[in-house]
């Protein structure tokens, strides 16, 4: 006998019998497939009706499927089915537990590492989480898509049907291997042969390309100021025409003044001259003293360089498939991602007063780290979210968040490479892993249905692998993955399970192994070409650079010998003082900017391991 038996609560264990308030099943059918990156089983028990009352009551409630004694599955009441007017209804189930969304969506968060420190010679059991996921890959708020915390790893999301816990399977290899053979077989899949779909293989080799594009910066001041003293009879001109932070230094240069100023103005000795001729009248062959001032002064460049800067790689990965029925095309369409912005911290939320989907005001607890005012905060003490924004508690005065570093793929902004960076590596082992996972998700061309007798099929899940055997299949036996399975109890009582397996049609190759000058990612073996940078501006040497000019001009002895040839030729000194204006002079290089500079990478992997789980190339 089958039944549909309430229980307390999701994950409670089937109630000892005899049962209350349980339904009689007639007829039954549990399946699930794999159908996108989230797999939900379903079930529907077709059974007598009970009257609206009976199915509102046990709508919302969590049922298990049980065949003689047996927990076959449980799950939720989908709805009210949408016909009752007939002696039975159908009624249908999800397997997933309450809050399943938030249930799937913290499972995924676990998965996405984000800015961390990586090392791309670690051991791999310490690198793979940040190889697996990648946040430049993802938009700026991934957690609505769980599927896409799965893109660098060959797994889907899969609800178990009778715990309903949310687990991964592997796309080619099953948790668990249901050796079927032929005798296993039933129906028609024993006499005619099972039914097999060959699709499309991927081709020898798939291609990606990902493009990284920012703006390399220095910004700031030189590490070196200038000080320094000028004797100047023309002091006070010298004092107005001196610059003031933030004028420029030459023109478009790239280049102005951080700080300037006038430190002291002090006596100096004096200076006489004769005054020779007749102009002067009765003060003929008189003097006059004129007393210059020592002007010191102090100086500190500032420089700001930007550079537009991107860079291609493109990932070509080998996959040892078989050969056979390809178009005429080699290769495979080459997709392109553009990364995130290098130097935005994309993976601290910004900070909210109120969730946007609830409307309810936000908690944030210690050590919640958030963005706000252009900077990067951590949560000191746990508290609900103010009016706005506010680093200390306006009552008590304590301190509510700390600031801290963004956590940005590329914190040095004055660097002029990123892919080949230990971050830049990163981004390339995940982009390598996300072109595996599709090579390997579309090497399982060949599907392979059949039925199975229902002792050995219905514990059969999309967890599992099987092994068939039929004269018909081509190579006689075929090995794969569960990407569909249904099975149906009948009314009458007859019981009957049909499987779709998916086989991957490797050559048979080995697993590379890693040489020389090799680099490797989940099995994944390749070598890079990375050529050199193009410089036009050492960024990093702004800081030291030294003027390519610095000079005072007319200074008091030069000011002063103008004075006594002019006494000489009989012409006023003072006035030929004037004529030679102590000036500064200072120039740098002109800071550099060009178009978009442009470098191209290059990976290229081993033919990577393909399971062979059909033979579609029989020797003849």
């Amino acid at each position: 006998m089958r039944y549909l038996v309430p229980l307390s609560t999701y994950d409670a264990a089937l109630p000892a019998q005899p049962w209350s308030n349980t339904w009689e099943v007639l007829s039954a059918t549990i399946s699930e497939a794999e159908d996108s990156d989230i797999i939900v089983p379903v079930f529907k028990a077709t059974i007598r009706n009970p009257g609206i009352s009976g199915i509102v009551t046990g709508s919302g409630r969590y049922y298990a499927l049980v065949d003689d004694g047996e927990e076959l599955c449980r799950g939720k009441m989908l709805s009210i089915p949408s016909s009752l007017g007939g002696a039975r209804v159908e009624m249908e189930f999800h397997c997933k537990p309450p809050a399943s969304d938030d249930v799937i969506q913290a499972a995924a968060d676990a998965l996405r590492t984000g800015e961390v420190d990586y090392d791309p010679d670690a051991p791999a059991v310490e690198r793979d989480a940040a190889e697996a996921y990648d946040p430049l890959f993802q938009s700026r708020d991934p957690s609505d898509d769980p599927a896409s915390a799965l893109v660098g790893r060959p797994e889907v999301w899969r609800w178990d049907r009778k715990t309903l816990a949310i687990t991964r399977t592997h796309l080619t290899d099953g948790a668990a291997l249901h050796d079927i053979g032929r005798n296993g077989l039933s129906g028609k899949g024993s006499s005619d042969g099972p039914s097999i779909k060959i699709g499309q293989p991927p081709k020898k080799t798939a291609q990606l390309r990902l493009t990284a594009s920012w703006t390399q910066e220095a910004k700031g001041r030189q590490s070196v100021s200038i000080s320094d003293t000028v004797t100047t009879f023309s002091w006070q001109d010298f004092q107005q025409a001196f610059p003031h932070p933030g004028d420029s230094i030459g023109s478009n240069s790239g280049w102005t003044f951080y700080s300037a100023s006038i430190d002291g103005i002090d006596d100096a000795a004096l200076s006489t001259f004769l005054l020779n001729g007749d102009r002067f009248g009765w003060a003929a062959n008189g003097h006059v003293k004129c007393r210059p001032k020592a002007v010191s002064f102090s100086l500190c460049s500032a420089f700001d360089y930007r550079q537009q800067r991107q860079e291609h790689v493109l990932l070509s990965l080998r996959a040892g498939v078989q050969d056979v029925l390809y178009d005429e095309q080699s290769k495979s369409p080459v997709e392109n991602i553009d990364l995130a912005q290098l130097t935005i911290d994309n993976v601290t939320p910004e900070w909210l007063y109120e969730d946007p989907d609830t409307f309810e005001r936000m908690h944030y607890d210690v050590g919640d780290e958030v963005l706000a005012s252009d900077r990067a905060w951590t949560c000191l003490i746990a508290h609900d979210a103010t009016d706005d924004f506010l680093v200390r508690d306006p009552v008590s005065g304590d301190a509510l968040w700390e600031r801290r570093d963004k956590r940005a793929p590329l914190k040095d902004s004055k660097s002029p490479r990123f892919l080949d960076t230990d971050r830049g590596v990163r981004a390339i082992r995940h982009g390598l892993r996300r072109l595996h996972r599709i090579v390997l998700k579309q090497s399982r061309c060949a599907e392979v249905s059949f039925d199975v007798e229902w002792s050995l099929g219905k514990n059969i899940t999309c967890a599992d692998s099987c092994r068939v055997e039929h004269p018909l299949i081509p190579g006689g036996e075929a090995t794969g993955k569960v990407t569909s399975v249904t099975a149906q109890i009948a009314e009458g009582g007859s019981r009957s399970v049909s499987v779709t397996i998916s086989c991957a049609d490797g050559d048979g190759s080995a697993a590379p192994v890693v040489g020389s000058g090799q680099e490797e990612t989940a099995g994944i073996v390749y070598v890079r070409t990375t050529p050199g940078v193009k410089e036009p501006v050492n960024a990093y040497g702004l800081a030291a650079k030294s003027p390519r000019v610095y000079s005072i001009v007319n200074d008091w002895t030069v000011q002063e010998a103008a004075g006594n040839s002019a006494a000489l030729a009989g012409e006023d000194p003072v006035v030929a003082l004037g004529q030679y204006p102590t000036q500064l002079r200072l120039a740098f290089d002109p800071i550099a900017e060009q178009d978009v500079i442009v470098r191209r990478l290059s990976v290229t992997t081993l033919p990577v391991f393909i399971p062979r789980g059909i033979n579609l190339t029989p020797e003849v």
